[in-house]
């Protein structure tokens, strides 16, 4: 087992455990700023991750996602640092309420931010696309902990 896939084995367990353990609450509760944050920062972030590996196939063929010049590669530069750094946003007292399960999910968009940066800096769409694939556990295992109807 290469040190990736016990890193991501060990991401996937510790999101499984999150999405288990802890209790669930109002997504109401704390709807305008963290709204906020998610909408104007953690997505477009997440979508520059998203929209930069992988293919579309189509009828008319098949089409890389990769970032064609340094401008678009900047772009997931910025998105990845954002996602580290919202950890921080999401870790303050005001909006984790100190709770530690809370601060752990927030804790894991830095270490796959910073995972997204490297690979953007080295401009490898694989490992871009792998980081993706965590990105979008630890963001569907905090959507199906914390948002409730």
């Amino acid at each position: 087992m290469t040190f990736f896939s016990r890193g991501i084995s060990k991401l996937s367990l510790l999101t499984l455990l999150l999405f288990i353990i802890f209790p669930s609450f109002s997504a109401e509760e704390d709807h305008s700023e963290i709204h906020d944050l998610m909408a104007h920062l953690l997505d477009p972030a997440a979508e520059a991750i998203w929209d930069s590996a992988g293919f579309v196939i189509t009828e008319e063929g098949e089409f890389s996602l990769e970032p064609k010049n340094q401008e678009e590669w900047d772009k997931v530069l910025y998105g990845a640092k954002v996602i580290s750094e919202s950890a921080f946003l999401l870790s303050r007292p005001e909006i984790s309420k100190n709770r530690k399960d809370w601060i752990t999910v927030s804790g894991l968009l830095k270490v796959v931010g910073d995972k997204a940066f490297e690979a953007a800096e080295r401009q490898d769409v694989e490992e871009l696309f792998k980081v993706g694939a965590d990105l979008y556990q630890v963001c569907v295992a905090c959507h199906q902990t914390y948002m409730t109807d």
